[in-house]
């Protein structure tokens, strides 16, 4: 039996809200390697930014792999982004969290996620 891993991760406001209500369901983040170590049917705890007292727990439902952001984005706009952003080259431009030295490092990952009941319990 798969023995399940719960990560631990930060958010800020606008995408916590939106995982919570069910409107985001990928989470895309550098594949370094605290991400490396995420698999599918692992849970992952969203902390609530700045104070981290509000969580939400979801499980890993699948997770791609690409080199770049823009292919990240490419492949998964018409199904999470385009209601956002009006082409994948605008969400690039608007991640100005990673730098392309980080990208071309560690290549990217698009985490698809489910939430999990508000009572779920992570040991």
């Amino acid at each position: 039996m798969k023995n399940i891993v719960n990560h631990i991760m930060r958010l800020d406001k606008e995408p916590f809200d939106m995982i919570n209500s069910g409107i985001k369901t990928v989470e895309y983040r550098l594949n370094d390697d605290k991400r490396k170590k995420i698999k599918i049917g692992d849970t992952i705890t969203f902390l609530k930014r700045p104070e981290e007292k509000e969580k939400i727990v979801v499980k890993v439902v699948d997770l791609k792999y690409y080199p770049t952001l823009f292919d990240m984005y490419t492949d998964t706009f018409f199904n999470h982004l385009n209601r956002y952003y009006k082409d994948p080259k605008e969400v690039v431009e608007d991640t100005t969290y990673y730098s392309e030295e980080e990208i071309k490092k560690y290549g990217c990952v698009a985490i698809f996620l489910k939430k999990l009941d508000d009572n779920f319990i992570v040991s």
